[in-house]
């Protein structure tokens, strides 16, 4: 099964990714999030665009779709309780909104998707992540899918996989991947805007996933984004680690996810490749797009 794993859009995609990634002949697209500039800008006209995809795909969104400037700000410099709640006011109709954009693609999260020709199903992890020990859009997650905190994400998730067939592998789609990969900068989800640095990943995912071994599920792989390739004050963070437990973890965050050459413009995404040992490939690729 060849998978398509798409990192961070923030606004680049247009017909010419849709036309590319369909030639390329996949099994599945999937999409990490962030398809927005800041505060949900142009986020509905890349909906459209990846709606016309023939190749099944999934999005999960990110920090940044379905939210307003005001509300990403508070969600980033912590503002108080009371002002985020008053701000997230409707980001309910603003999600339905994406997820018409997007259909007949689902707007997934905190769900579970079966393909059962490959014996794999797709876990839809926490929608709009923002990394780190705190559970970012309260109010949203909370009216949405009745989750008010870390521990309750952790348990949402953990039955989520007490539902995935044992005989299937698992793919966790997710917008930040899991705590516990590195606390250095340039880790896979390492926090690189603190001096103290520190693991950005989500400790909810993390004890799912550790749940999910306890359990016997044949976890592949996790992909996700959030946490961009360049770092700030120069470098890269690792983007493709596997962890002790042989789970691949994949970081298709390469931001901006464009490239100019002398043949001309080039976009990213990450190939994966299952079989039936689980995952077989993952490699960065740069697809020329047509002049």
């Amino acid at each position: 099964m060849k998978i398509a794993v798409i990192g961070d859009i923030h606004l680049i995609w247009d017909e010419r990714d849709t036309q590319a990634i369909d030639a390329a002949g996949y099994d599945l697209v999937l999409f990490v999030g962030d398809l927005a500039g800041y505060g949900a800008v142009g986020a509905l006209n890349v909906a459209r665009e990846i709606s016309k995809l023939r190749t099944p795909a999934l999005v999960l969104p990110g920090n940044h779709d379905a939210v307003t400037v005001p509300q990403l700000a508070a969600e980033v410099f912590r503002t108080p309780r009371l002002a985020r709640e008053a701000l997230s006011i409707g980001m309910q109709a603003r999600v339905k909104q994406l997820a018409s954009a997007l259909a007949p693609v689902p707007l997934c999260g905190y769900s579970l998707h079966r393909y059962e020709a490959h014996a794999l199903t797709v876990l839809a992890a926490r929608p709009h992540s923002v990394g780190g020990h705190r559970l970012g859009f309260r109010r949203y997650l909370s009216l949405r899918f009745r989750v008010r905190s870390l521990s309750e994400s952790a348990a949402r998730l953990c039955a989520l996989f007490d539902g995935v067939p044992d005989q299937h592998h698992v793919l966790v789609l997710a917008h930040c991947g899991p705590y516990g990969l590195g606390a250095a900068r340039d880790a896979i989800y390492g926090c690189d805007f603190r001096p103290e640095q520190g693991d950005w990943g989500d400790p909810d995912l993390s004890e799912a996933l550790k749940h999910a071994r306890a359990r016997g599920k044949r976890v592949a792989a996790v992909v996700a984004g959030h946490m961009h390739h360049r770092l700030r004050g120069g470098g890269e963070r690792a983007w493709h680690v596997q962890d002790e437990f042989g789970v691949h973890h994949i970081n298709a965050a390469r931001v901006p996810r464009m490239r100019r050459n002398e043949a001309g413009e080039e976009r990213h995404h990450v190939r994966l490749t299952l079989d039936a040992g689980g995952v077989s490939t993952v490699e960065p690729v740069w697809l020329s797009m047509p002049a």
